[in-house]
């Protein structure tokens, strides 16, 4: 079925110009109740052409969600398997890389509004955040099956869609596509480096790929310095520390499963390194509680990394968001040692990067430092990103001082 909507003037022009989402408060005139998830939506100009096409959801906040803009295509099985080739080709360097884990698909960014696609090896994780795909799931499967090197595919949904999908469909969380069951965890690898993802519970698609590039930078930076890992998750900053021959290891996270994952990640590369030696050690505990026992016992380390989950996910949250940045910030600063690196990471996507570093910046001045900015990062090569909205990620270095001019 094919349905036609009517937008302003204004949003005609934002998505002339490639926005991806028409929102239900801002379609005029009444949405036909008989549309399904997954029927295309079209859009024409005030002067009657064609503007762009998308999928439909009635379920969704996000009632279209584009898929081709100003040419009128057909969109079918050839349409998505042309699309997943081109992704797949900006994304070919990294197995050249020793990489195996990596984003092959980032939603609206690589021409597929509602869905991500992870590879972890021989195991592809299919994340769905719209029943709009219902339809078009088997064909595109085919297509990914003859595409990507991956033995099977597991079905993930976002919880803001999950009843919509299980209603219509016979799709569930957690579901082998195709391939065979999983009986264990997935072990990848991300440059040279290997690292177990439990896909089926994981958070996201079960691994934090994005920081791929930040982890190899502070790799040779590690060298024979003391780290602080805050919010160490499955401790991937910690492996390439680690990897680029660091002093010690010190990980603070609050999920029990989280911090034993870390240490199965520390045996797959470093089977001679026992959990609990100076050289790797872990705290279990709320991150701000755990960063002023330190303080309190005065403790330093050479680098903090700071790479907290998400605390702005609404834009309602966003002020109470960057106080916390602010308080973290300050945290770690003070358990920096003089010369040494703190790196602080956002995924908020309420916070902007500029409100972020401001809030980092205001942050080690409470702690009654300097700091020195040596680079600032964004998202990685496989987390491309085409429309404001889309942006998420941002990371900056420092190098803290006890004294001196700050500099960006």
């Amino acid at each position: 079925m094919m349905i036609k909507f009517q937008v302003s003037k204004t949003l005609q022009a934002k998505i002339q110009k490639g926005h991806p989402w028409v929102f239900d408060y801002q379609i005029l005139g009444q949405t036909p109740k008989e549309g399904n998830p997954g029927d295309l939506g079209i859009i024409y100009t005030s002067k009657n052409k064609f503007l762009a096409i998308g999928f439909y959801d009635p379920f969704s906040d996000i009632r279209l969600r584009i898929l081709q803009w100003g040419t009128p295509l057909n969109i079918d099985a050839r349409f998505f398997e042309d699309r997943l080739q081109k992704a797949l080709t900006l994304r070919s360097s990294l197995d050249n890389q020793g990489t195996s884990g990596y984003r092959v698909l980032n939603g609206e960014n690589d021409g597929f509004p509602g869905m991500v696609l992870d590879r972890y090896e021989d195991t592809a994780v299919l994340k769905l955040y719209t029943a709009a795909w219902v339809p078009y799931l088997a064909d595109f499967l085919d297509s990914l099956a003859s595409t990507l090197p991956v033995q099977r595919c597991v079905l993930r949904l976002s919880r803001n869609c999950r009843t919509a999908i299980e209603k219509i469909s016979s799709f569930r969380e957690g579901q082998i596509l195709f391939g065979p069951r999983l009986n264990s965890a997935v072990c990848f690898r991300e440059n040279g480096l290997f690292f177990e993802v439990d896909v089926l519970e994981g958070q996201k698609t079960g691994f934090f790929l994005d920081q791929r590039e930040n982890r190899q930078r502070i790799r040779p930076l590690a060298r024979d310095k003391s780290v602080l890992n805050v919010f160490s998750y499955t401790g991937g900053f910690s492996v390439y520390a680690l990897a680029g021959k660091c002093q010690s290891v010190l990980e603070i996270d609050s999920s029990p499963l989280a911090l034993k994952t870390s240490r199965d990640n520390l045996s797959l590369n470093f089977p001679a390194i026992k959990p609990g030696q100076n050289e790797f050690q872990q705290i279990e505990g709320d991150a701000f509680h755990a960063l002023r026992q330190l303080r309190d016992r005065k403790a330093s380390f050479d680098i903090v990394i700071l790479d907290p989950p998400a605390f702005a996910v609404k834009k309602k949250q966003k002020a109470k968001a960057l106080a916390t940045y602010q308080r973290l910030a300050e945290s770690g600063a003070k358990l920096t040692r003089p010369g040494g690196l703190l790196f602080a990471a956002s995924c908020s996507r309420q916070v902007s990067a500029e409100e972020f570093f401001r809030a980092v910046f205001s942050g080690i001045r409470s702690a009654g430092k300097y700091y020195k900015e040596t680079d600032k990062t964004g998202h990685a090569m496989d987390h491309p990103v085409t429309f404001k909205e889309a942006e998420y990620l941002k990371g900056i270095y420092l190098i803290i001082s006890e004294g001196g001019k700050e500099t960006h």
